[in-house]
């Protein structure tokens, strides 16, 4: 009822009505005007011919312009009307090869984050973090020793005894001078914050700003799915949200398995990325982060993904981190749709003889995108890679291990929608603690899972079916 009532009083009811309007429309036109269907007819297929057109001359992944022409297919009306005005484009990614000559894979993939995003390696001790239960223990005792900044950037923030905690103590270090600063995203706050959370938030001393507020006019894909916690030279990332469920307090959908890590020392990549978030929403002008000096520890680079339509990082990474793999390749992820590029340095590495395993939930918390992950694992287990579910609970963690050299601990979902569209970050370090740690909890979880299910001749054809829209949502 309490979700129920969020809903009817948030930001998505207008957007409901408005979609329930349309749809009411549409039934009334096609009812009240027979005698128009073979004219209305001709100027749908006019409009398909345009959308296909205009499709097939954009400079966009083939995944996606393949799942576009079969909506102009499917959809008469409704598929123009959502490749012209709705579906978000995506440039082609350009592809910066990190195989290269001599060094490690570390110092290549570096290299060419560099070029690409001008990311600098850093220093800096990494505590991997294997539940919420850990990082609110740590968090906590960094939040209550800060002196300078706190600064957090988050997908979900969620009324509840865990956000509860740290708006005290954010409240109390505002009151004490401390520069803090919250970025919130309005898509996936609306069903667990009120309405006008923000100006509650600056009331309280909270310097707030609001991820793409939601309007009828504007899209709803480009989101900031980031989880990252400033707190001056600590920087915490990885895949819990500010809510109850992700530390243990409120059980959703069995135990929910979820990571994070813990970095000291130069976060100056990550509060640059966070600043220059802050500064596009807020339309202020500020300095940039300052590199610590004299770090020690290992070394690591802040991935930092924004919603533009190209020089996204990530998505050219990935595949090519696979196709390194020498060993062992662990992956864990909440959702699955993988483009081309990335299934097949999966097959390739599987094939090869490396050990690939891959981890998805077994209990979803959606549905549709649950049938669609486990039809993209069920692709993956037929060519090689082991694949198991969580079986305890739901999984939420989002981490790679590479070797047992390397680990990426990060926010990014193994889908489009993260590969593609939304702002995301993480961490990439050469550090053989690290990756023994992530692939040790990884190890554990598998060994708890379940095999997947196999799928009757009807489910697989449905499966297909799906992947083919995949890059779409």
């Amino acid at each position: 009822m309490r979700r129920l009532r969020l809903f009817l009083r948030g930001r998505l009811f207008p957007l409901a009505l408005l979609f329930l309007l349309a749809l009411f429309a549409g039934i009334l036109l096609a009812v009240r005007l027979p005698r128009l269907l073979a004219p209305v007819a001709i100027v749908e297929r006019a409009f398909s011919l345009l959308a296909a057109a205009v499709t097939l001359v954009l400079e966009e992944l083939p995944e996606r312009k393949i799942a576009k022409l079969a909506l102009l297919g499917f959809l008469p009306w409704v598929g123009p009307i959502l490749v012209l005005f709705f579906s978000e484009t995506e440039r082609r990614p350009r592809v910066f090869p990190i195989s290269g000559e001599g060094g490690s894979l570390f110092s290549r993939v570096a290299a060419t984050a560099e070029r690409l995003k001008g990311t600098h390696v850093a220093r800096g001790r990494i505590r991997y973090l294997a539940s919420g239960e850990e990082m609110r223990a740590a968090l906590f005792a960094d939040l209550k020793r800060a002196k300078r900044r706190i600064y957090l950037e988050y997908y979900i923030i969620a009324e509840g005894k865990f956000w509860g905690e740290i708006l005290l103590l954010l409240q109390k270090k505002a009151r004490q001078g401390l520069d803090v600063r919250v970025i919130f995203d309005d898509f996936g706050c609306s069903l667990t914050l009120p309405r006008r959370y923000a100006k509650s938030l600056v009331s309280r001393g909270i310097k707030t700003a609001v991820f793409s507020r939601l309007r009828p006019q504007r899209g709803l894909t480009r989101r900031d799915h980031r989880k990252l916690f400033l707190i001056d030279d600590v920087c915490y990332t990885g895949g819990i949200n500010l809510a109850d469920e992700y530390v243990g307090e409120r059980i959703r959908f069995g135990r929910w398995k979820d990571s994070a890590v813990r970095i000291s020392g130069d976060v100056s990549g990550f509060e640059e990325g966070f600043l220059q978030t802050w500064y596009a929403l807020t339309r202020s002008k500020g300095a940039h982060a300052r590199p610590k000096e004299k770090a020690d520890g290992v070394p690591f680079c802040a991935l930092f993904d924004g919603t533009r339509r190209d020089g996204r990082l990530f998505p050219l990474l990935l595949p090519q981190l696979i196709a390194s793999a020498k060993k062992s390749v662990c992956l864990s992820s909440p959702y699955l749709s993988l483009p081309h590029a990335v299934m097949q340095a999966l097959f390739a590495a599987a094939a090869s003889g490396v050990d690939v395993r891959l981890m998805i939930p077994h209990i979803p918390d959606k549905k549709l995108v649950f049938f669609l992950t486990r039809t993209y694992a069920r692709e993956l287990a037929e060519r090689g890679v082991k694949v198991r579910e969580y079986t305890p609970g739901f999984l939420h963690a989002k981490s790679i291990a590479i070797d047992g050299e390397c680990a990426l601990v990060s926010s990014y979902n193994l889908d489009f929608r993260s590969l593609y569209v939304q702002a995301e970050c993480g961490v990439f370090a050469e550090d053989p603690a690290l990756a023994a740690a992530v692939e040790r909890d990884f190890r554990t979880c598998f060994e708890e899972g379940c095999p997947l299910k196999k799928a009757n001749p009807f489910m697989r054809a449905l499966g297909r079916l799906a992947m083919l829209f995949a890059p779409l949502t």
